[in-house]
């Protein structure tokens, strides 16, 4: 993907990330603890609400995309969802890695499980076979991606650790990348636009 391409699709998803900014909880906001804030003066790269919610939805949304990334290898009935699933898994843990190594210090506290929107995806994935599932599967990368595009961006504008703002900009390219290549593997089997 050029950069050219990237900035026509950031500026198409920006309003979605605003959106998202607007309807989570302490978005933008630090908590009135946050050491400096006595004086005005925040700590540098203090994580925020905003890092803190950031890194918890990255990490669980991290966390499912290996484990589909899997299911895809082993259910997937086209190669190339098979070879989609496990790039998945190879992206997916290496960006967990690094974002896991970078939450340590802003959050303890970081879910192991899905949450039950994630359950949810991966339940009803469980459920078809075949060509149903191939196109299930990249229906659910493409939206699961452009999720992930939007929370990126919302921790790009909103986030106050420079660790993390500089993660979300590494990996949205990446994102951008998946997502293009999920949409380009829906079309190809259903002959259909991809679902929004």
């Amino acid at each position: 993907m050029t950069l050219t391409q990237i900035i026509v699709t950031l500026f198409a998803l920006g309003s979605s990330a605003i959106a998202i900014a607007q309807t989570l909880p302490n978005a933008g906001f630090i908590d009135p603890s946050t050491p400096g804030m006595e004086t005005g003066k925040l700590a540098p790269n203090y994580p925020s609400g905003t890092d803190k919610l950031f890194l918890r939805q990255a990490a669980i949304g991290g966390r499912t995309e290996v484990e589909l990334g899997k299911l895809a290898q082993q259910k997937g009935h086209a190669q190339a969802v098979r070879d989609f699933g496990e790039r998945m898994v190879s992206d997916h843990s290496q960006a967990n890695d690094h974002l896991m190594r970078l939450g340590k210090d802003v959050s303890p506290s970081i879910p192991k499980d899905p949450d039950p929107a994630h359950k949810r995806m991966r339940d009803e994935l469980n459920q078809p076979s075949g060509k149903d599932f191939d196109i299930a599967y990249m229906a659910s990368q493409i939206q699961a991606h452009q999720k992930t595009a939007n929370l990126l961006l919302w921790e790009i504008s909103f986030g106050q650790s420079a660790e993390l703002t500089k993660y979300a900009a590494d990996t949205l390219p990446t994102v951008m990348e998946h997502l293009e290549i999920a949409k380009q593997q829906y079309a190809a089997l259903t002959s259909a636009p991809p679902p929004r």
